[in-house]
């Protein structure tokens, strides 16, 4: 069986790219989105902390009882039960909150940092926009296979084109 946990550290098993067409931005349209990005972090944020707690409630039971978990006094068997049950829930509300941000059109690449990238137009090719969660506007850009490590500086000249 596949495990669907979401991984604590990054995007892993979230779905957090879309199979739509791509939208181009231009950077004011990329900074109008970030007060509506920046409140669904906000909502992100006790989601994803209740997720760690259950996760390490959930591990810390199963590497105390081990396969001995059937045989457990049954509020221990009913407490990591519950955890599995809020778990899942707890997963579906993160998941609709990815999904709400994938909405706007732009690329969740990392949940727990607040990573955002936009596809844009930056002179004659298509690259990313990059946001990260706190910061007041766009201010970087990088190629599609840069990643976060190869962020550019945005200037006057390679801004995205309307």
């Amino acid at each position: 069986m596949e495990d669907s946990r979401i991984a604590m550290g990054g995007p892993a098993d979230l779905r957090m790219h879309s199979d739509a067409p791509v939208r181009l931005f231009t950077v004011m349209e990329a900074n109008a989105l970030i007060p509506q990005l920046e409140h669904l972090f906000r909502q992100i944020d006790p989601t994803f902390a209740r997720l760690r707690e259950l996760r390490d409630l959930i591990d810390d039971a199963e590497a105390y009882w081990g396969e001995g978990l059937v045989t457990a006094p049954a509020k221990d068997r009913d407490a990591y039960a519950d955890a599995l049950a809020e778990q899942s829930d707890v997963e579906r509300s993160l998941q609709a909150t990815v999904d709400e941000i994938r909405a706007l059109g732009c690329e969740l690449k990392d949940v727990s940092r607040g990573l955002v990238d936009f596809f844009a137009r930056i002179g004659t090719e298509v690259a990313y926009l990059c946001w990260q969660r706190g910061e007041n506007r766009l201010g970087w850009w990088h190629a599609l296979d840069a990643g976060f490590a190869g962020r550019k500086a945005l200037t006057p000249e390679p801004e995205a084109e309307r």
